[in-house]
């Protein structure tokens, strides 16, 4: 064999040699993948970690005793914003422990794929169960307030987000966060990395300080500003009629609003009587004097009754709430207690009845015209029955009616009652009306009228007609007087003055008889009945004295005692 063909041979022999030791490593090293992959089916990774706990080639139920055995062998660090440890905390004073069993860690198992093992050996693994550690919410918070964060400075306080009027609608401010540590805030923070499998918290990241209890996009406090804003939306228009009409401005709707701290949204009484008072304060003039032009011309202020426009404080705030919850504008007038027919200069309008006292007259006035002209007889003044002043409304109409008192039983065909049991009617046991009739033989309060006069009237006026009852001049003041005689009593022995001389007697006389002439009660009311009785005493020894000064002279002294003098 030449020599060229052996070295051939041996090139050849080579060759087959290298492929065949290829192919044992080829084959020796896809046999060692393959049962890397068999084995890592049901085997965790190399360089893998299952909630901070090493699991290389363990399996799930390994690994879960591996975790278990562990659970409390940590430490959770503070640092501060340069990496600084401030605090540590052992897992072991937490309480910690599993909160899961082995199947959520053989669910991570199952998510491996055996084929990947290879790349394991160059990259890590770390993976976490779905359900993080439990632990003592007691002990938490007992190591929670004993650390000690007083190095760490702090510049503002947390602020929670509020609902604010901005002149036009509720807004939503938003919370402030403030950089201060508190117990609570750490607290959070150690449970959040207890249940979230972390060994280091950053206090500078906000998780340790004090946190706005309400924020903005809180479902709670978005659900009452909406609300807030759709009753804000809604327009109560007064309309009182003759022009004149209210409506809430903004700023005061705004106030008629609570919240609690849920932020559930309620109706604040108390602002809305507010403004319900200052409508009233606008518009009430029941039991108030009224400013009023007789027939005669004479411009008087006719003391008050109970006749005007009062708006009914709960009435009013109860309808305001109905109108919001209804949720639609509403145009209407105020909810009254007590009416009058009209918002103009005058609450009784220009259609009433004028009860002229003085003249014992009545006017009835239907659109601005009279319509009827009479007079009457009022309540009797020197029994204490005189028909009170001021302006009242007709109650209602009655005809056939009979009215009784305490001795009197009536019965008249027209009555008109305005004020606790006065009223107008007819009279037909009277022939005569007008003048001072009333003073001595007038009615117990009421407006006695011609049976002509009172079928007019009733014919024209309703319930809630205006009657306007008054005196002119000094009227009142003389009933007063009749209605009072022990005040001219008074006057009379205020006049004596002190007795000095026998000419005051007539004096202290007529004060003597207009005394005797009281009844008992007005006699009780003379507050100087002592001054007439000394006034009477110096009197009579006055009069001694003259008579024995009378009879030293050899007077003739009269047997009445009467002093004749020169």
């Amino acid at each position: 064999m030449s020599k060229r063909k052996k070295n051939k041979f041996k090139s050849f022999r080579f060759y087959k040699d290298t492929i065949i030791r290829g192919a044992i490593i080829c084959a020796a090293v896809l046999a060692i993948y393959l049962l890397g992959s068999l084995f890592f089916s049901n085997h965790f990774y190399i360089r893998s970690k299952v909630n901070g706990v090493g699991a290389s080639f363990l399996n799930a139920e390994k690994t879960f005793e591996k975790i278990v055995k562990n659970a409390d062998k940590y430490t959770i660090t503070f640092k501060d914003a340069d990496g600084q440890v401030v605090n540590e905390v052992s897992s072991s004073d937490l309480g910690d422990d599993v909160n899961y069993d082995a199947s959520q860690v053989q669910d991570i198992l199952d998510k491996q794929t055996g084929f990947n093992w290879i790349g394991r050996l160059i990259i890590p693994a770390e993976y976490y169960t779905a359900t993080g550690n439990a632990y003592d919410a007691a002990k938490v918070k007992a190591v929670a307030e004993s650390l000690d964060f007083s190095n760490q400075k702090s510049t503002k306080e947390s602020e929670d987000a509020y609902i604010e009027f901005d002149g036009d609608k509720w807004v939503i401010v938003e919370e402030v966060y403030g950089d201060r540590i508190d117990e609570e805030g750490v607290e959070e923070a150690i449970i959040y990395a207890v249940e979230n499998l972390e060994r280091e918290i950053n206090i500078a990241d906000g998780s340790c300080y004090n946190k706005p209890d309400v924020k903005a996009d809180d479902a709670n406090i978005k659900a009452a500003v909406e609300k807030l804003n759709k009753y804000m939306d809604i327009d109560i228009h007064y309309d009182l009629g003759e022009g004149i009409t209210e409506d809430i401005p903004k700023e005061v709707k705004a106030s008629f609003f609570n919240w609690d701290d849920k932020f559930k949204v309620s109706f604040d009484r108390d602002a809305i009587g507010e403004y319900v008072n200052s409508m009233g304060d606008k518009y009430n003039t029941y039991g108030k004097k009224k400013e009023f032009t007789t027939t005669d011309g004479e411009e008087i202020t006719v003391p008050a009754g109970s006749f005007g426009w009062r708006i009914a404080y709960e009435g009013e705030i109860d309808a305001i709430i109905a109108d919001f919850k209804g949720g639609k504008d509403v145009t209407r007038d105020f909810t009254y207690l007590y009416y009058g027919t009209s918002h103009g200069e005058h609450d009784y309008g220009n259609s009433y009845v004028e009860v002229n006292l003085t003249k014992q007259h009545v006017y009835v006035y239907k659109d601005g015209e009279m319509v009827v002209d009479t007079p009457c007889v009022s309540g009797k003044i020197v029994g204490n029955h005189g028909t009170h002043t001021g302006v009242y409304p007709i109650a209602y109409k009655q005809t056939e009616a009979t009215l009784k008192g305490d001795n009197y039983e009536s019965h008249v065909h027209f009555w008109m009652p305005f004020n606790m049991g006065e009223g107008l009617h007819d009279a037909t046991w009277r022939n005569k009306f007008g003048g001072d009739l009333y003073k001595k033989s007038g009615s117990h309060g009421c407006v006695n009228l011609p049976l002509s006069a009172a079928e007019k009237i009733y014919d024209i006026v309703e319930a809630g007609w205006p009657v306007i009852v008054f005196y002119t001049g000094n009227t009142e003041e003389e009933n007063y007087l009749i209605l009072n005689p022990q005040l001219n009593v008074i006057e009379l022995i205020t006049q004596i003055g002190p007795v000095t001389s026998l000419e005051q007697e007539p004096m202290i006389a007529d004060a003597r008889i207009q005394y005797e002439a009281l009844s008992e009660e007005q006699k009780a009311l003379v507050t100087n009945y002592q001054d007439l009785v000394n006034a009477e005493l110096t009197l009579q020894a006055l009069k001694e004295q003259a008579a024995a000064a009378a009879g030293a002279e050899g007077a003739e002294v009269p047997a009445d005692g009467t002093v004749v003098t020169p």
